[in-house]
């Protein structure tokens, strides 16, 4: 099965292979954080997939909601998220994040590339170290996801 990103299936699917990778549970092992990604500046497709699929209007901005506890507890695919409801957010716009997809064979430099561009809510030092922590298994868990992606 393929999946589309953007997508509730994605990230259900993300979640779920996520957890069922040594690497990453190791990598997440004593982390409890809820962190939300944004992507904003959607491009025409991605609006009207958005509102065919999950009949939405008027679309800002997606989000993926990450919630670890040494795992991934949860992951939710929302349609204009308020962002002030989080403590942790990193926000770019939606070409930006399809860079990173991009280039996950090497997620430390596609990281560094669009670091400048993403605009982080929370304690800096605390994703940072999640990130380090976390990116390189998480990319290689995200290859393997069949992956169609709305540009």
């Amino acid at each position: 099965m393929t999946y589309i990103f953007p997508s509730r299936e994605w990230v259900n699917a993300l979640c779920s292979n996520l957890n069922n990778d040594k690497d990453f549970l190791n990598a997440i092992n004593g982390w409890k954080i809820d962190v939300l990604l944004i992507g904003k500046n959607l491009s025409n497709n991605v609006i009207k997939y958005l509102q065919k699929t999950y009949g939405a209007n008027d679309i800002k901005y997606i989000g993926i909601l990450l919630k670890f506890n040494n795992s991934c507890n949860e992951a939710s695919f929302l349609v204009n998220p308020s962002v002030d409801s989080y403590q942790y957010v990193v926000m770019a716009d939606y070409d930006v994040w399809l860079k990173v997809l991009e280039n996950l064979d090497d997620p430390i430099t596609a990281m560094l590339s669009v670091f400048r561009k993403l605009e982080v809510r929370g304690n800096m030092v605390t994703l940072v170290r999640l990130a380090a922590n976390i990116v390189s298994p998480m990319a290689r868990v995200i290859m393997k996801i069949p992956t169609e992606i709305i540009k």
